[in-house]
């Protein structure tokens, strides 16, 4: 059984939640399986958030947790028939509950390492992927290069290598992907 640590008024199980965002963010399966581990340790920490449209239960944020259960149903099916707690969103048409789906799940702003290292100082051993870079960043021998005023960088990867080039540049502070 999952252990729930936020109650909303209404409740829906896994199999009635209808995915809406389609190709709209990429996880990989490394991915899903952090975000298992850690709803599998955590508890469910976030409620579904649905559009209601036609009797079908349309998935406007939650993917990503979606997936994660799904992966832990595979070990314990009681979590297929659990009451999950879900946040109906109103809206009659489809190009709203699009945009509302963008609203939520844009980031309106960026974690810096400073912030984040001043927030997770009384949770030293925790590690969660939005901060990781940050918090758990060895620290360089070399003494970090200026951030050029406007140079604009394009390379060609191999399809096959994308991602990991994409990581690797995530993770220096004065590289910004576009």
């Amino acid at each position: 059984m999952l252990k729930i640590m936020c109650h909303t008024s209404d409740v829906i199980t896994l199999g009635k939640l209808t995915p809406f965002q389609g190709d709209l963010k990429k996880r990989t399966g490394k991915d899903i399986k952090t975000l298992a581990d850690s709803i599998r340790d955590e508890g469910l920490l976030m409620p579904f958030v649905v559009w209601r449209k036609d009797d079908v239960n349309f998935l406007l944020d939650g993917h990503g947790r979606l997936a994660a259960l799904t992966e832990l149903a595979l070990q314990d099916e009681d979590i297929v028939t659990q009451a999950l707690p879900v946040l109906y969103i109103d809206t009659d048409t489809e190009e709203q509950a699009k945009k509302m789906l963008l609203q939520i799940t844009s980031s309106y702003g960026k974690i810096s390492r400073e912030g984040a290292l001043k927030f997770c100082a009384s949770i030293p051993s925790y590690h969660a992927p939005a901060i990781n870079k940050f918090v758990h960043k060895r620290p360089s021998r070399h003494k970090a290069a200026q951030k050029p005023d406007s140079t604009l960088l394009r390379i060609r990867v191999a399809g096959d290598k994308v991602q990991a080039v994409l990581e690797l540049f995530k993770s220096v502070d004065y590289i910004e992907v576009l």
